[in-house]
């Protein structure tokens, strides 16, 4: 089993990554980036240790974030 300090450790390294995603494939600055991953459901629920979403992979992880960020713009 994990401990909490794990837990947290994969959560940072995971929105980390996610942050790193977007701005390579975005072209974005890193304060764009992680205002997008912080200001995000996505987020939410990876801070949300229940959801087990820390533990999934990356890719799954942004794959929910892209689709999130583009449902968002599309509604602006």
């Amino acid at each position: 089993m994990l401990t909490e300090g794990q837990i947290q450790c994969m959560k940072e390294d995971m929105t980390a990554a996610l942050a790193q995603i977007l701005i390579e494939e975005q072209h974005c600055s890193m304060e764009q980036a992680l205002d997008m991953v912080y200001n995000s459901a996505t987020f939410r629920n990876l801070q949300n240790t229940a959801s087990g979403l820390y533990y999934q992979s990356v890719g799954y992880v942004y794959d929910d974030l892209q689709h999130e960020l583009k449902n968002k713009n599309s509604k602006q």
